[in-house]
This record gives structure tokens, C-alpha cells and sequence, in this order.
């Protein structure tokens, strides 16, 4: 009988089914099997045992079956005592790791942070303390007796413990599930992991639009978010705005591009500019020809930028593009020159909104150097429901904290089951939506 009390609880029947997954897991097993000198595989003597729990306690009963009572009774024994073995030394590695982070901080603060020191220090002191006293939340509280009767076969019980054992199993796989599986599906979770709130989210699209009340839905995301810019300063405009993601596939480009026609169908001048320069796509993307230049041959080759810029869609000047060139060898430097914010000023004098389409953040450095540009008002992160990992977050967040505490916006791509939050706006939108023959 073993005491299985987390102690932290914000779920206890999560953390009691969680548990009794743990008491009968390979790891355990091998560490019975160590114990008890016992030959076979971990899944024979997993085989042989069961956990179950009441509801209303803390405590899991360990039944291990087999035809020689002593070894029933030795197995139960050491399940109980290599599980709370397991919890304890757990918890030491958690307590541990701490320990290390909190003094690899310590010694990466500069000499005269005496205070932060002697504050990291003393909480140093208390993760010790509680390595020291850590039980793992778990205490043997009852040992099993050698049996004097078999217990099988009892038709009753096998048929209560096959269905407990369901239930148990049911709700294992669907906790591993959502352990194991990284991705972020919701508006909740990215707008929480990523600490921003969402100014629009793009719903996934199955198709393209084929009549005008389909492509006035599919716009209406980005008009959302061209209102949503004027909330990322405080009191002033927005002149440059970079579009990056974490990771290459979140739909970057896609949201640029329609942000780009929403502005410009509102009557503003935008210039859309490819800033990646290792994988250009404008070229394909909009059917531009084989004229090769573009953002690198205003910056190496001093032609002026509004001479590059280009109209892309009929029935629409006030929206030009402007891809970015010959690939560089150098992309990142050529960013970071003199020459790239001169060109976004002259930029800014020729139009009302730029949008960068920048490369992802964590492949390359690229987006790091323009995130660094004075020129650059606001940022948008786009996330891909069902793509971006909340690894790929954490370190995304990490980088916009270096570097950018401020005016970064959140969007959201490839929501399933959305399409149908728009058709209202299309419909209102349909008789007013000038018809726009797209060249991609």
C-alpha cells in the first residue's frame, strides 16, 4: 500500500491516474527487477502486477499475481519500494537542475549585482534545504503478507479489475497524448505561451476562393489586422511593420501579402518587401518575370528602391512589391548596413505602410539584425495551429525578449472549422469589394 500524495495537486484525479500509471511502468519494473535479481524482460513482471486507487484517497493498492505466494508477495513488496525510490529521485533531479540554473545565473551577473547575488544565493540555500527533505511525495504505509489462499480464479473480479484496468489505460493514453504531442491547436495556447493576445486569426484554407463572397471572407483576417496595428504603439503610427514566425511553414509570407491587399484596397500606398534573402519566393509567388532584381540591388548597387518597386495585381497601384534580388552571400551584414535603413526611410517618404517579409526567427540571424532597426515600428509573430511546437515558442519568446519588449502582435494561421466566423462580413463586403484579378 503506498501513500501517493503529490502535494501540489491542481488536478488530483489527473495526478492519482498519472500515478497509478508510474507504480507498473518499464522504469519501475527495471528497477524491481534489479532489486529482486530476476531474470526475464520488465514487461513479464509488469505483466504480473496491477495498481488501483479509491477516489476519494491517496493511496494505491499494489496486487501482484503469481502461482508462488512468496514471490507474489516479495513482487508487490518492491513495486512499492522502487516506485517511491523512482518519485524521490525524481524530485531530486528537478530540485538539482534548479540548483544549476539558479547558480549558472548567479555567475553570469556582473560584479557589482551584490544584491541579486546574495538574493540568488539565498534561494540557493532553500532548494538545497529541500533536496535534504524531499520525499518524492510518496511513502510505503503498508507492506503485503505472504497469501495463505489463491486468489484466482474469481470471475467477479477479473471482470471489475479488466474494466478498472480500461478506464485506467483509457485515460493513460489520452494524458500521454497530450504530453507527448508539442503542438499548440488553440487561440488560448499560442495567446498564453507566446505571453501576447492575438489580433487575428486566419482560418485554414481548404480551398481557393472561387466568387467574390469567398474572396471577401478570406480578407476580411487581414482587415482585422490592419486595425489591430493601430493597438501595438502607444500614440504613434506604424510606418514599418516586420512579419516574421519561429519556424519556416507558419504561413509569414501568406499573412504579408494579405495584410498587404487589405491595407491597399482601403486606398493606402503599401510596399510589401522580401527581406529573406536566402529563399526568395516573391518571384514565383507573383509572377514577376525575369527581371533578377530587387532589394539587393538597391542596397549593393545604390539604385533607388522606388525605381524596383513593382504593381502586382491589376486594377490595384496603390499595392507594390518589392522582391528581394540576387541571393547575397552575406545576408545578415547586408541587413544590418547603413545602406538597409536608408533605403526603409526613403521607403517610408514613398508610401504610407511597408511591410517586411522577413525569414523565420530561430533558423537564421536575419530577422534578429532587422528586429534591431530603429525603422522598424512593429512586429507580428504568426503562429500555425497544429504546426508551431511550444518548444519552437519558447525559444521564439526568448529571442523577441532580447530584443524587442514592445509593439509585437500575434497572429494566428491555419485555425480549423473558422471559415464560417467570416461569411457574415462577405456577405456585407460583397458588393463593395472591387474585383482584382491576382497574377500568383
Amino acid at each position: 500500500l503506498v501513500d501517493a500524495n503529490v502535494g501540489s495537486a491542481s488536478d488530483p484525479q489527473r495526478d492519482q491516474a498519472t500515478a497509478l500509471l508510474l507504480v507498473t511502468s518499464g522504469s519501475v519494473a527495471e528497477r524491481v527487477q534489479k532489486a529482486l535479481k530476476l531474470g526475464g524482460s520488465p514487461s513479464d513482471l509488469t505483466a504480473e502486477v496491477s495498481a488501483a486507487s479509491s477516489p476519494d484517497a491517496n493511496l494505491i493498492d499494489i496486487t501482484a499475481t503469481d502461482p508462488d505466494p512468496v514471490r507474489a508477495r516479495n513482487l508487490a513488496n518492491a513495486f512499492a519500494e522502487q516506485y517511491v525510490s523512482y518519485r524521490r529521485e525524481s524530485d531530486l533531479a528537478v530540485l538539482e537542475q534548479g540548483q544549476r540554473l539558479l547558480e549558472q545565473r548567479r555567475d553570469e551577473l556582473p560584479p557589482d549585482a551584490a544584491g541579486q547575488r546574495s538574493t540568488i544565493d539565498q534561494a540557493i540555500q532553500r532548494v538545497i534545504a529541500q533536496q535534504g527533505a524531499t520525499t518524492g511525495g510518496a511513502q510505503v504505509v503498508d507492506k503485503a503478507d505472504t497469501p495463505s489462499v489463491p486468489s484466482s480464479p474469481r470471475t467477479k473480479r477479473n471482470v471489475a479489475l479488466g474494466i478498472l484496468l480500461g478506464l485506467v489505460l483509457g485515460l493513460g493514453l489520452a494524458f500521454g497524448v497530450d504530453l507527448f504531442d508539442r503542438r499548440v491547436k488553440t487561440v488560448e495556447d499560442f495567446e498564453l505561451l507566446y505571453g501576447l493576445r492575438a489580433l487575428s486569426t486566419v482560418p485554414e484554407q481548404t480551398r481557393n476562393p472561387v466568387n467574390q463572397r469567398e474572396r471577401a471572407a478570406a480578407l476580411e483576417p487581414f482587415r482585422i489586422l490592419r486595425n489591430g496595428l493601430d493597438f501595438l504603439t502607444v500614440g504613434g503610427e506604424v510606418h514599418v511593420v516586420l512579419v516574421t514566425s519561429a519556424v519556416p511553414g507558419e504561413g509569414k509570407s501568406t499573412v504579408a501579402a494579405g495584410l498587404a491587399r487589405a491595407v491597399a484596397l482601403s486606398g493606402q500606398r503599401v510596399a510589401l518587401v522580401e527581406t529573406d534573402l536566402r529563399r526568395p519566393t516573391f518571384h514565383d509567388q507573383f509572377n514577376l518575370g525575369g527581371d533578377p532584381r530587387g532589394l539587393t540591388t538597391a542596397l549593393v548597387g545604390g539604385v533607388p528602391p522606388t525605381e524596383l518597386l513593382r504593381t502586382v495585381l491589376a486594377g490595384l497601384p496603390t499595392l507594390r512589391v518589392l522582391p528581394s534580388g540576387p541571393v547575397p552571400p552575406n545576408s545578415a551584414e547586408l541587413l544590418r548596413s547603413a545602406e538597409m535603413s536608408t533605403l526603409l526611410e526613403r521607403l517610408v517618404e514613398d508610401s504610407d505602410l511597408i511591410i517586411l517579409d522577413a525569414p523565420p526567427l530561430l533558423p537564421v540571424a536575419d530577422t534578429h539584425v532587422l528586429l534591431d532597426l530603429p525603422q522598424v515600428d512593429a512586429a507580428l509573430v504568426v503562429g500555425r495551429a497544429f504546426k508551431t511546437s511550444r518548444d519552437d515558442i519558447a525559444r521564439c519568446r526568448a529571442v523577441l525578449d532580447r530584443r524587442r519588449q514592445h509593439n509585437v502582435g500575434l497572429v494566428i494561421n491555419g485555425l480549423r472549422n473558422a471559415e464560417s466566423n467570416y461569411d457574415y462580413y462577405g456577405a456585407i463586403d460583397e458588393a463593395g469589394m472591387p474585383r482584382v484579378r491576382e497574377k500568383t
